[in-house]
């Protein structure tokens, strides 16, 4: 039962990730010329998020979700929310990467 709050936790951490992601993205403004850096300023706010992610999973799950009880139950949520950590990560790069794809000509299609 604790490993699907760790799982739960890392999935809804993404996707609001995400989504502060493509609000920033959404938020910066096209700059005309020749080397508009606009582009640039979009892939970095993505990938520190994308680091921030990750931590921001862990420590939530950490200090606000950990369960009380035995060793035994706390050291299987832990193993719970290591993967959940790893998975959020990787499903973060992934779903930015099929949205980068998808907005290929928009704001989002910076990200990569």
């Amino acid at each position: 039962m604790e490993s699907i709050t760790a799982y739960t936790v890392s999935i809804i951490i993404t996707l609001i990730s995400l989504f502060i992601a493509a609000v920033i993205a959404n938020l910066i403004k096209f700059e005309g010329g020749s080397k508009p850096r606009d582009p640039r300023i979009r892939k970095v706010y993505f990938w520190v998020l994308c680091l921030i992610n990750p931590i921001l999973i862990f420590l939530l799950g950490f200090f606000v979700f950990m369960p009380d009880g035995n060793r035994r139950v706390v050291s299987n949520y832990i193993m719970a929310l290591s993967i959940g950590t790893v998975v959020g990560f990787f499903l973060y790069i992934l779903l930015g990467f099929i949205l980068s794809r998808i907005f290929t000509n928009g704001k989002l299609g910076h990200w990569f």
